[in-house]
């Protein structure tokens, strides 16, 4: 089955807000059977909205829409939907009750821009948000049953409706097959030397009933199987029987087969192993140690990080001596292992990972230029380290080097 998002705001369209809406609502959508066909982001106006509309609903049977929901004047989905459907809006005693509750909660007065969101269109099913004052809406057209739901474009609003109240209905109203996906992320390799190491497995991969999807980033791809069956059991047996397979071309290149992120990677493969860590990072600003606190449960192997940005802090905090830095400068194999060695030691865990660098645009000299970054990890067996040059934009020297450095932990802990 396909679905179309319809996105509304002039801060989508002015790049003012990122739409990390549709993203999230396509991964739902694909663990119901649900593929969404295409994303639409369009301006807050009402023949913008029934043009969306209509073009979706000659595709596709279901279509989400999100935002314009809120009791600002600009806001007029709602109203928009409500004569598209042909049905009026009326007051909905219940949800004006739990509106007013919802402001007397929270100390704050109620106007009576906020009154009229409780004014919801007499045909909808009306979908109960206790996340915020705008109602979600689920629409059936009576000749040809296409749904059409309504939701807040506040993400956290929106994932509540979708996880309570759209996806249930999903699974009530249509009968869909099921569909079965692993995600396994790799690193250090590229996209085209990847895909050419499992080619001539991937050629009859169709036949076999699974589908392959290569998801490049700075430093690392993501290949995603998947398999779509009225059987789960098939569509599930279908996709491992391929994983086994890739991880067994794809060999050390592999870092997690688990659908996670690196960072969340690294706290599963150290938590299994009680070990712990720390980070000394320089050209990195804390990113490593932000990409692993970021993962429910890091508390149990993170112990901390120094963000040495100045040569200062890096002798006070880690022991680098004097004479590494004058010798070698900042950007070294000798100064990047007394990071590491340091955090190691004063922060008492097992394993410490160091980074020092040129992240660029300036900065950089002939014998190290814009993209040189010198990463060491400091072990149980000791301290190795490795000299990196990524390039010279300098959002993406940091990604990679994060990913490096995690993918290193993890290959240095198994």
């Amino acid at each position: 089955m396909l679905a179309e998002i319809i996105t509304i705001g002039d801060e989508l369209l002015l790049g003012q807000t990122v739409d990390t809406n549709s993203a999230w609502m396509g991964m739902q959508l694909a663990a119901h059977g649900i593929r969404v066909h295409r994303i639409t982001s369009i301006s807050d106006e009402a023949d913008a909205i029934r043009a969306a509309l209509d073009e979706s609903l000659a595709r596709v049977d279901f279509v989400l829409v999100t935002g314009g929901l809120g009791p600002t004047r600009d806001d007029i989905t709602k109203e928009t939907l409500a004569d598209y459907f042909g049905t009026d809006l009326v007051m909905d005693e219940a949800v004006l009750l739990r509106i007013t509750n919802w402001f007397a909660g929270r100390g704050f007065e109620m106007l009576e821009v906020n009154r009229h969101q409780a004014m919801l269109p007499e045909s909808c099913d009306v979908l109960i948000n206790p996340r915020g004052t705008a109602m979600g809406m689920w629409f059936e057209r009576s000749a040809d049953q296409k749904v059409v739901v309504s939701m807040p474009g506040v993400p956290y609003e929106m994932k509540g409706l979708m996880e309570e109240e759209v996806l249930p209905r999903v699974d009530q109203h249509w009968n869909l097959p099921t569909r079965y996906h692993r995600t396994i992320l790799t690193q250090g390799v590229g996209e085209s030397y990847l895909s050419e190491l499992v080619w001539d497995w991937e050629e009859g991969l169709e036949s076999r009933g699974v589908s392959i999807a290569y998801l490049p980033a700075p430093g690392q791809v993501r290949v995603r199987l998947g398999s779509v069956n009225v059987d789960a059991e098939v569509a599930k047996s279908q996709v491992e029987s391929a994983v086994a397979a890739f991880l067994a071309l794809a060999g050390d290149h592999v870092v997690s087969d688990q659908d996670e992120a690196l960072g969340a990677a690294v706290v599963r493969c150290l938590t299994e192993r009680k070990a712990t860590l720390a980070t000394a990072e320089s050209c990195t600003g804390g990113a490593i140690a932000a990409s692993i606190t970021a993962v429910p449960g890091s508390s149990a192997m993170f112990l901390g990080s120094v963000v040495a940005y100045d040569n200062r802090i890096k002798q006070s905090l880690l022991g680098v001596s004097e004479e590494a830095l004058e010798s070698h400068g900042a950007v070294s194999e000798a100064v990047v292992r007394q990071m590491a060695e340091g955090a190691k030691k004063r922060l008492g865990t097992d394993y410490a990972l160091a980074t020092s660098g040129v992240a660029g645009p300036s900065g950089g000299s002939i014998e190290k230029p814009v993209g040189t970054v010198w990463m060491a990890l400091a072990g149980p067996n000791g301290v190795e380290s490795k000299c990196l040059n990524v390039g010279n934009n300098r959002t993406r020297n940091i990604e990679r080097s994060v990913r490096e450095g995690l993918a290193w932990i993890i290959r240095t802990a198994k």
